[in-house]
């Protein structure tokens, strides 16, 4: 199974304030300044890899793949594969902001309820995680557990 992140208000600050993750690179890190990720990426990624499932990111925002591959490669995190504005404008098969099944993602977790509406509307699952919500990890792993029981 496929399980993607947003990035921005979900694993990225932006305008939100939460905690961040410490960098398993830390020299890399130092040296090329990258944008935080949310404390508990780690874990969930390693939640996800533990259960057999891809771990994607799924965003509406126009950073490069390579750009997003070495952020998430900072932290220890290998990703099976990035869905950015670009790809999705070329590949989706639906008029949404954001479409998994395009992609064969089961689970996309987003922080915006209008992503959460359209999966209403279109069929797929999201779980929505509010930027100041310290117990998202544990939600992600409640919500995995319950579409592979």
């Amino acid at each position: 199974m496929r399980i993607a992140f947003d990035l921005d208000n979900t694993l990225i600050r932006c305008g939100y304030e939460f905690p961040l993750a410490l960098p398993h690179r830390k020299f890399w890190a130092w040296l090329l300044r990258p944008e935080g990720l949310r404390q508990g990426i780690v874990e969930a990624a390693a939640h996800c890899r533990q259960q057999g499932w891809e771990v994607w990111v799924y965003t509406t925002s126009h950073r490069s793949a390579w750009h997003i591959r070495r952020l998430f490669w900072l932290h220890g995190i290998r990703l099976d594969g990035i869905v950015n504005q670009q790809r999705h404008g070329r590949e989706a098969q639906a008029r949404c902001s954001k479409h998994p099944p395009s992609f064969g993602i089961d689970l996309l977790i987003d922080d915006a309820e209008g992503v959460w509406l359209e999966g209403e509307r279109h069929g797929f699952r999201v779980l929505v995680v509010r930027p100041e919500d310290a117990q998202w990890v544990e939600k992600v792993k409640v919500t995995m557990e319950s579409l592979t029981a």
